[in-house]
């Protein structure tokens, strides 16, 4: 049985808080479902596991205090520190890491192809417990960053803590959830029973704001201390108007892409996507919608990745191309439409608001070739359950942030459970294995590069843009940008990766 304790006298100052403004509300912290950025990014203020990225980038201890790999890449041990307590006072032990493990590679899981190398898990003693590989996977501890602790009696429920997890959180992080109002706010206050040091701010008020022009209004007028914002906000309206405010720019490693239904005719067919991509100048995108503060990118690779290959082939922008393209793809010009047994080339693109004016942007690019497109704007979930997950659509526009580490072998590969596009190509099912199976980091980049190469040429996504990263906060705060991260970025795109640093001089 466990046994509840409370938390001593901390002698906290209580009355220092902070207001974060973001566009994005969470849609759960059960970490089963809450896979879209808001719930990934609020999750990181309340989880940790066994390690996490420090401000350089590099792996260091989370609720282990120490680990090592084995030579042979097989064997993980992990020491957890001592007395570990989740946010109500129960104890954190091995049996939990155990059961967390196993979720993640169970069929349930999103995130199984991350840990399907996995043999078993031993606890050896109540502080100690090794995971034995059956074969190496050189991306496993990097995922051990991303991996939720949470009580066994919990995962083990019938939903998987689905009802109890969704909006109350059992914490492990720095911060604990309070309340949530939705709609409108997530309060987030110091977790008591933190391992680590405890976070600067006593509480971060999480303030929904989901228009963008709203929320720089906000940071305007004082009414929020920080939020991530837009090239074109900042350059545009908050850096010129207002002397109160700064900013931190971060290389970004999220990728704004057109994605195409592969499944799907004409969109199957190399010479139609490459038609796409000589339509649309995604370069004149990139100043308009980011005002320079971003790059068009050839694949989803970002510079800030040690596998990026700078020397790709390149799709650029030459319209006068099209039509050739489409003749070879097998379409007739019948005064301004494209016909192929005797139907109109024509599409919907699919988006959410955050990128509303970029589809529509795309869809002027295609009629000015004679490729009528509209644009259907649609809420994020409705966009990804019931259309993406099923296959129904034609093309989408959408984005994807990338990890420190390239495996991506959920977006990718034939079974992924994120690959929205339904790629099944035995050549990249086989590079993605063999760059898991790899022995070290040079031999892993050789494998990517013919992977990036594969990408750029066969462009399964049109790659329109990947933003940097900017927050906008009122000036005299620190902790925002730390070490390595300038260049590096941060893990995931994760803006409230140095959460627990933020606070006022």
């Amino acid at each position: 049985m466990r046994r509840l304790v409370q938390p001593g006298a901390e002698g906290e100052d209580k009355s220092s808080q902070l207001v974060l403004g973001m566009v994005w509300e969470p849609v759960s912290f059960n970490p089963l479902r809450g896979i879209d950025s808001g719930s990934y990014c609020a999750s990181s203020l309340v989880y940790e596991g066994l390690v996490k990225f420090d401000e350089n980038l590099d792996l260091v201890g989370g609720l282990a205090e120490s680990f090592s790999v084995s030579q042979d890449g097989l064997t993980y041990r992990f020491r957890l520190r001592p007395n570990l307590r989740y946010s109500d006072g129960e104890k954190i032990e091995a049996a939990d890491i155990k059961s967390s493990l196993l979720l993640g590679a169970s069929s349930n899981s999103p995130f199984r192809s991350d840990y399907k190398d996995m043999k078993e898990v031993v606890i050896e003693d109540e502080r100690n417990l090794v995971v034995v590989l059956e074969r190496p996977c050189q991306p496993l501890l990097s995922r051990m960053a991303e991996l939720r602790i949470l009580p066994t009696h919990i995962l083990q429920s019938a939903d998987h803590g689905n009802k109890r997890l969704g909006r109350s959180p059992i914490c492990t992080g720095a911060y604990q959830l309070k309340r949530w109002k939705a709609g409108q706010e997530l309060v987030f206050e110091r977790n008591p029973y933190y391992w680590g040091r405890p976070a600067e701010t006593a509480s971060i008020i999480w303030r929904v704001i989901p228009d963008k022009m709203a929320l720089s209004a906000a940071l305007a007028r004082g009414e929020v201390d920080l939020a991530p914002v837009d090239g074109r906000l900042w350059q545009n309206f908050l850096s010129k108007s207002k002397e109160h405010l700064a900013m931190a720019e971060f290389n970004g490693g999220r990728t704004v892409y057109l994605g195409f239904n592969l499944q799907k005719a004409p969109w199957n067919n190399l010479k139609v996507r490459q038609a796409f991509a000589s339509a649309i100048n995604r370069g004149a995108m990139v100043d308009a919608f980011y005002s320079g503060h971003a790059v068009v990118p050839n694949t989803d690779v970002p510079l800030t990745s040690w596998a990026f290959e700078p020397n790709l082939p390149r799709a650029d922008f030459a319209p006068e191309k099209v039509p050739a393209l489409l003749q070879e793809a097998g379409f007739k010009k019948e005064g301004k439409a494209w016909l192929k047994d005797g139907k109109v080339l024509a599409l919907r693109i699919l988006t959410i608001k955050d990128f509303e004016e970029m589809a529509q942007a795309v869809a002027d690019y295609l009629r000015r070739v004679d490729i009528p497109a509209e644009v259907e704007v649609m809420e994020y979930s409705t966009l990804r359950r019931a259309f993406m997950q099923k296959g129904l659509f034609d093309v989408i526009l959408w984005s994807r942030s990338f990890g420190p580490d390239p495996e991506c072998s959920m977006v990718w590969s034939s079974g992924g459970a994120l690959n929205f596009c339904r790629l099944q190509d035995a050549r990249v099912d086989g590079w993605l294995r063999e760059a898991r199976l790899a022995p070290n980091r040079q031999a892993r980049k050789a494998i990517y590069r013919k992977f990036q190469e594969y990408l750029a040429t066969e462009l399964p996504w049109l790659f329109l843009a990947q933003p940097r990263q900017i927050m906008a906060y009122r000036e005299g705060m620190v902790g925002i940008q730390k070490g390595r991260q300038k260049d590096a970025g941060l893990p995931w795109d994760n803006i409230a990766a140095n959460a627990a640093f933020w606070k006022h001089r």
